[in-house]
């Protein structure tokens, strides 16, 4: 029994629950946007898109295992205390009862939850070409909203105000993944992955930081309306923090600051989703705003060695 316990104990440390938030707070975004849903189909909707990303990194583990004994020696996948069998096990069940909740919740939002796992695995293969890696990445969030969004009953699944949001979603994601190449590099180097990062190395990739933080927010021109203050004034916030993110790695391009920096590049990208609540909902969007922010920056603390 208490050998079931550590593996499951590994298998969530594997799941780094701080990211929940990313495709939480994409996920709920979308079901706002469509109107809401009711409580019980709301809280299914936040279980799949809340823990299918947590399922996702762990799948992302198992197929960058030969990085990861480089980058984080001291994941459980890689140390052994979560194995092998069991965590392609325990991910193809929690994988199997994602999909019956998605059934049940909406036959059409199906086939955005399958794209958002085959694409995680394409993801592993696509870091071998460059930029390839950060696409494939920045269209998780996308997908991820609009599958809130149907699952919520939303009718319409493309109109200039949607677009907005999910390039938005894409491009945030889109420069989030090139800070997190900073921790990777060596790993990803060694197994022959071609991000930028890698290409350029990162003493010269940190040159052009700044022009990643601030591509997302160019997607706010797309908007076809004027945008109410709250939008305005926390899309101010997120840009001076994301410009902090572009700064931290400017600075730090390698060593163990690469790791713990992720923290406000994580936050940065999370905040930055949720102010999209805000057009619809402001003050849910404020009130998650503030619980997104603590339980990010919170959580990451738990996670304090920088080789896992």
């Amino acid at each position: 029994m208490s050998n079931i316990r550590g593996i499951v104990w590994a298998y969530i440390r594997s799941m780094r629950v701080y990211l929940f938030f990313l495709s939480g707070m994409a996920g709920y975004a979308g079901a706002v946007w469509a109107g809401g849903a009711p409580a019980l189909e709301t809280v299914a909707i936040l279980a799949v898109v809340f823990v299918g990303w947590g399922v996702n990194q762990v799948v992302n583990d198992i197929l960058g295992l030969k990085e990861d004994r480089i980058n984080a020696p001291h994941r459980p996948l890689v140390t052994g205390e979560l194995p092998f069998k069991a965590a392609v096990a325990i991910s193809t069940f929690l994988f199997v009862i994602g999909l019956i909740v998605t059934v049940h919740l909406s036959i059409h939002a199906i086939w955005l939850y399958l794209a958002v796992f085959s694409l995680n695995i394409l993801y592993e293969y696509a870091k071998g070409v460059p930029i390839a890696g950060n696409v494939i990445f920045a269209l998780f969030m996308p997908i991820t909203f609009f599958y809130g969004f149907q699952c919520a009953g939303g009718s319409v699944l493309v109109n200039s105000a949607l677009f907005a949001v999910a390039l938005g979603f894409f491009l945030i994601n889109f420069s989030m993944c090139f800070f997190t190449y900073y921790k990777d590099y060596e790993g990803d180097r060694a197994a022959g992955k071609k991000t930028l990062v890698v290409m350029l190395s990162p003493e010269k990739s940190r040159f052009i930081n700044f022009v990643f933080s601030v591509l997302p927010f160019l997607a706010l021109l797309a908007l076809p309306f004027v945008p109410n203050s709250l939008f305005i004034i926390s899309m101010c916030l997120n840009f001076i923090l994301f410009q902090y993110v572009a700064w931290v790695y400017f600075k730090s391009p390698t060593g163990e600051g690469t790791y713990y920096n992720l923290r406000w590049n994580y936050v940065s990208a999370v905040l930055y989703e949720v102010s999209f609540i805000m057009l619809v909902e402001p003050s849910l969007g404020v009130l998650l705003y503030g619980l997104s922010f603590v339980g990010v920056l919170g959580i990451f603390r738990l996670h304090k060695d920088h080789l896992s």
